[in-house]
């Protein structure tokens, strides 16, 4: 095993530091928590207040305050009627903003690429360039932005396909468990159906680097490379906590009600140019439904990888993040090491760092993961060369 460093050089990252896969936020995606401000302090008071009238009902009951006791009721009565008429009305005019936004995202963001049917249900994958055929696969609440730097690089020297998972961006849900191994057959079926001819170069950042290593695992005649973006570790994907469990299931039920679109729950930061086409493919109630059950099966995806011993020969370049950009703390140095392990998958492998780089490789240092691709090209090409002079 190799092992490299690219961009040696020191960049100003953020500081906030991965304590466990559980705690990780996917870039550009806004913790509700940060933005939820004037939606809780009206919360607050709209329950305080008749909690208050209530409280004061039988403190006044129990005084023999009849009077007051009354006038309590009668408060709690009117101000019960109002919240209720209020709620109404904004849960009204908020399903018809969320139904028109999303009318408006159907006609100007329509799918880039194809929808390709893999069995009742479709996939939407889209391609460009010539070559070897090179499919990027994005993380655990990530999406086809993800990719917007590093595609263009890659079509400059090879095929390049983005697709979405079922249940993200433009593709139709999927029937069957959100588990690695039931994602790459998905995979293995669209590129099939899609017309896309092996072999590949899978390239999978975060919980995508899972897939892409059972893709190798099950179809290694049709695999060519892979490069493992930071992949999540088995070893760190926790069980979906109840703060999780219940952030999916209160946006994905406020959703059709326009309240996370218009508090900016769903879609993010994305970069200016794309940040209509982010919340089109965000602000859907079915994607955080897909979201949880995807998040759910973390402990029975993280055990299907560890059933991986080995993908032989197959080469593979595993890219982490840089730990000393992100304070070099002992999580850090511990997920390095992990990594670092995770290239005796095969025994043609290369570790690199993307020096300066947090967790969003693919926005922070695409260059390092052209580059990977771009060498695991190179040698089969050489390699093919070489057997043909034989």
């Amino acid at each position: 095993m190799k092992e490299i460093a690219f961009n040696v050089h020191q960049l100003r990252v953020a500081d906030t530091l991965l304590r466990d896969e559980a705690d990780y936020n996917p870039p550009r995606e806004v913790r509700i928590a940060n933005s939820l401000h004037p939606v809780r302090w009206a919360l607050i008071i709209a329950l305080a207040t008749p909690a208050l009238l209530v409280l004061t009902f039988f403190i006044a009951k129990n005084a023999g305050i009849d009077e007051l006791a009354g006038q309590a009721n009668k408060a709690l009565r009117y101000v019960l009627g109002v919240e209720l008429t209020a709620l109404f009305l904004l849960a009204a005019i908020g399903f018809i903003y969320e139904r028109q936004a999303q009318k408006l995202d159907r006609k100007l963001y329509p799918a880039p690429g194809r929808l390709v049917d893999i069995g009742g249900y479709r996939l939407h994958i889209d391609c460009a360039g010539k070559g070897l055929t090179v499919v990027l696969e994005y993380g655990h609440q990530g999406s086809y932005v993800d990719w917007h730097i590093l595609r263009p690089q890659i079509a400059d020297f090879a095929r390049v396909c983005i697709y979405d998972r079922a249940g993200y961006g433009w593709s139709d849900s999927s029937p069957k468990p959100r588990m690695p191994s039931a994602m790459a057959d998905e995979l293995h079926t669209l590129l099939h159906s899609a017309g896309e001819a092996p072999p590949y170069i899978l390239v999978g950042h975060s919980f995508g680097g899972l897939n892409a290593l059972m893709f190798a695992h099950k179809f290694p005649s049709e695999t060519a490379g892979v490069v493992l973006v930071d992949a999540s570790l088995p070893k760190m994907m926790f069980p979906l906590g109840w703060r999780e469990r219940m952030r999916f299931r209160l946006t994905q039920l406020v959703m059709p009600f326009g309240l996370p679109r218009w508090r900016g729950w769903c879609g993010g930061s994305a970069p200016e140019q794309l940040g209509g086409l982010k919340r089109a493919i965000s602000c859907r109630s079915s994607l955080y439904g897909n979201y949880y059950r995807e998040r759910s099966s973390f402990p029975q995806s993280a055990s299907e990888i560890q059933s991986i011993p080995s993908i032989g020969s197959i080469p593979l370049i595993v890219i982490a993040r840089d730990p000393i950009a992100q304070s070099a703390s002992a999580h850090e140095i511990e997920w390095n090491r992990l990594q670092r392990e995770r290239a005796k998958l095969s025994s043609s492998s290369e570790f690199v760092i993307a020096a300066g780089s947090g967790h969003d490789v693919p926005v922070e240092k695409a260059d390092v993961i052209a580059a990977a691709v771009k060498k695991l090209i190179q040698a089969r090409v050489s390699s093919s060369v070489t057997q043909n002079h034989q």
